[in-house]
Order: structure tokens, then C-alpha cells, then sequence
């Protein structure tokens, strides 16, 4: 729970925080760009790629818990200097911004070609970002206190989405286990880390969390229980078509929705899913617009980035209308950010946590 008047987060808030970050990219196109070569073993791509991050920030805690009150952004200025520091926050801020256009795009895509046949795409895209700048213009502490009152139920639909699929599941889809190899799963686990990064992302918040134990407890849970529930929907998306019609799919999580019913006296569920997936989606959202806003409003020297939120809410609506072939597009780039951008994610917290060594920071 939110102490009063500290406008901190606790664990229970950022650890929320984290699984809506990462755990709702499972009911996007990330399932579809790992069972490409991953085929009926890509479930274990997530865990791979959850170990391979885990080792990644276990560097940065170290440089969080060394200068106590800095974010990533002030170590990042701090060890390299502002003209390459600028540069280097420029790069996330990038990554950011494409991740921004291109899921908005994509959630407002599935919107339109499943759910509201009639409705324009420009004014579905429209009332996503607005509602995820509403989201996230109310605060840190908000969309935490969000997160974390949300989080119970969303966790809740997933499971009864897995209970109401399992007649519908055909384990023997999962064989042969080891799919194209350990080799292959083992090299897509790592090239495909980028998918459970924002770990490393959201410590531009640190300073806003209430200790350094919260931070880091609450990042270790976020990011298990996402891998885990990423995992088993994987399973559940092969089970259900098959590696091979899953990788035909484009929107996998609400096709999914459409084979389950309460017998005959609630079929059509997938309305009931898009409500709380709705709910979801926003929040999540609201986090990645102030993590967008806070990384920018350091690269202009701007205190508060709630200043920017109009301007970058702006931004994302003009990007995301521009591609006309957009499931093509949203294959292509998303492609390109998790499998080149990866390098730059996992090798940033070594990367750091060298130079302050080599500056002799560490001084005990």
C-alpha cells in the first residue's frame, strides 16, 4: 500500500508495474516472432531469454545499489559524460518511442479487424492514446496504485481463459520437446531477450521507488511471473493450432478467446477477455508514455516530464497512422527492434558497471 503524502512506490506497486511492462506482450505479436524458429519448443524461449536478462541486471543493481538515490538515466550521465550520456539515453528513448507507435498500431489494428468492423482505425488508435496519456499525465504514483489494483484481476482472467482452453488443448503438439534443438532455443533465448528488457527500462524510475529491497524484489517477482504466464501461453497457443497454423496467426491471445464457452449458456466470450485486456493494454501503455516522457524530459532538461506527455502523445498518433500495410509493417520492425536492439540492452549494464570499475568507483 502507498504511504501517504511520500508519492513513492512500494513493492507490491512496482512489481506491477513490471508484469503489466512485460507480462501483457502475450497477448501481442510477440508470441508469433518467437514460434517462427523456436517452432513447438518457442515456449521455452521466454525462460532463456528471462535468465539471460536476470544476468544483465544483476549489473545494474549493483551501480543502483552503489549510488543509492541516481536513476539510470544520472548513472548514465554520470559515468559517460553528457555528450556521450545524451547519446546513449537517446538510443532508449528511440526504443521507447518505435515500441510506442508500433503496439498502439498493432492494439488498435486488432481492435478494428476482430471487434469493430465499422469503427475508422484512426479514432480506435485516437482513444488508445488518449486513454493512456490520461493514464499516465495522473502520475508515477497513479498508475502504480493502477497496476497494482488492476494487476489481481487481469492475473485472474488469464487463468480462467487457461481453464475454459484446456478441453480444447492437445498436448502431443508439444513433441518432439527439444523442437529445432537446444542450440536454436538456446540462440532465440538470447537474441530475443529484448522481449523482457524493460527490467532494465523502468530503473529510470528507481529514484520513485520507496528502497532499494522493494526495487529489487519486486523486479525479480515481476519478471517470473511474466516468463512463467508468457511460457504457458505459449504452450496453450501450440496446443491449441499447432506451431505450424500458430505461425499463420496474427493475433493469436483473441483468436484464442474465441474457442472457449461456458457450455450453452455463455458462448462468445471473447467479449467478456476484451474488456480486461482493454483495461490492461492502457495501463500498460500509461507506463511507457512517462517512461517516454521522463527519458526525454532529461535529453531537453525539462524537471517535470508530464510536460512532454502532450507532445509525444501527438508524436505516437502521426507514426502510428502512417504505414498502410501495417501487418507487414508491425512484422518487420518488431522484428528488427527485438533481434538487432538486443545487443545494445544486454550489453548496457555490463557496459556501465565496467566504467565505474575502471573509475574506481567501487571503492570498498
Amino acid at each position: 500500500m502507498l504511504k501517504k503524502y511520500d508519492g513513492k512506490m512500494g513493492f507490491r506497486e512496482f512489481f506491477a508495474v513490471v508484469f503489466f511492462a512485460i507480462g501483457m506482450k502475450l497477448t501481442d505479436t510477440t508470441p508469433i516472432l518467437m514460434v517462427e524458429l523456436g517452432l513447438n519448443a518457442s515456449w521455452m524461449i521466454p525462460i532463456v531469454s528471462g535468465l539471460v536478462i536476470f544476468l544483465s541486471f544483476l549489473f545494474l543493481l549493483s551501480l543502483l545499489k552503489l549510488y543509492k538515490t541516481k536513476s539510470l538515466i544520472d548513472i548514465i550521465y554520470h559515468l559517460t559524460g553528457k555528450f556521450f550520456g545524451s547519446l546513449m539515453i537517446l538510443l532508449l528513448f528511440f526504443m521507447v518511442l518505435e515500441y510506442l507507435v508500433v503496439s498502439t498500431r498493432d492494439y488498435a489494428d486488432i481492435l478494428s479487424t476482430l471487434f469493430y468492423l465499422r469503427t475508422p482505425l484512426k479514432y480506435l488508435l485516437l482513444m488508445l492514446i488518449i486513454t493512456a496519456f490520461y493514464i499516465s499525465h495522473k502520475g508515477l504514483d497513479i498508475i502504480g496504485s493502477l497496476c497494482w489494483f488492476t494487476y489481481p484481476l487481469i492475473q485472474l482472467v488469464f487463468v480462467v481463459l487457461i481453464l475454459l482452453l484446456w478441453k480444447e488443448l492437445d498436448f502431443n503438439y508439444l513433441f518432439p520437446l527439444g523442437g529445432p534443438g537446444m542450440k536454436t532455443i538456446l540462440k532465440e533465448g538470447v537474441v530475443h531477450s529484448s522481449i523482457v528488457s524493460e527490467i532494465i527500462l523502468l530503473s529510470v524510475f528507481f529514484p520513485k521507488v520507496r528502497s532499494y529491497k522493494e526495487y529489487r524484489n519486486a523486479n525479480f517477482a515481476g519478471l517470473g511471473i511474466s516468463v512463467i504466464f508468457i511460457s504457458i501461453f505459449m504452450i496453450s497457443f501450440i496446443c491449441a493450432y499447432g506451431y505450424f497454423a500458430l505461425s499463420t496467426l496474427n493475433y493469436p491471445y483473441h483468436q484464442i478467446t474465441r474457442l472457449v464457452s461456458l457450455g450453452r449458456f455463455a458462448k462468445n466470450m471473447e467479449s467478456f477477455f476484451l474488456g480486461f485486456w482493454s483495461i490492461g493494454v492502457s495501463v500498460r501503455f500509461g507506463v511507457y508514455f512517462y517512461a517516454g516522457a521522463t527519458l526525454g524530459a532529461s535529453l531537453i532538461k525539462i524537471k517535470n516530464p508530464k510536460t512532454l506527455l502532450p507532445y509525444l502523445a501527438v508524436i505516437v498518433y502521426i507514426l502510428a497512422r502512417l504505414p498502410e500495410n501495417f501487418t507487414q509493417y508491425v512484422f518487420s520492425v518488431r522484428k528488427v527492434g527485438v533481434t538487432i536492439l538486443w545487443t545494445y540492452l544486454l550489453s548496457l549494464s555490463p557496459f556501465l558497471w565496467t566504467v565505474a570499475k575502471l573509475k574506481v568507483e567501487y571503492k570498498s
